[in-house]
């Protein structure tokens, strides 16, 4: 379920021209640590509640709005130029 990627070759395929949004995105992801991309993935494309990804992660709930938190300012600063267009 993880995407596992290098973080360097991420960068540089993020940022390249004529690279599909899908593949940037999924390059954004495998930036994140696997901690915020399990949080990332379990909400936005699982549909996990906060307290349902608690149980999967077994973490308190405070520390999945954190992940989530951070997860989502992280992607949204690489993605930027995505939403510019």
């Amino acid at each position: 379920m993880l995407l596992k990627t290098s973080a360097n070759s991420n960068r540089a395929r993020a940022s390249r021209p004529g690279c599909t949004e899908l593949q940037r995105i999924k390059d954004a992801l495998g930036q994140l640590t696997p901690e915020h991309r399990a949080a990332i993935l379990l909400r936005e494309v699982e549909g996990l509640s906060y307290d349902e990804i608690s149980d999967v992660l077994q973490c308190p709930r405070g520390t999945v709005m954190s992940r989530l938190h951070y997860a989502r300012n992280h992607l949204r600063e690489i993605l930027k130029d995505l939403a510019e267009d």
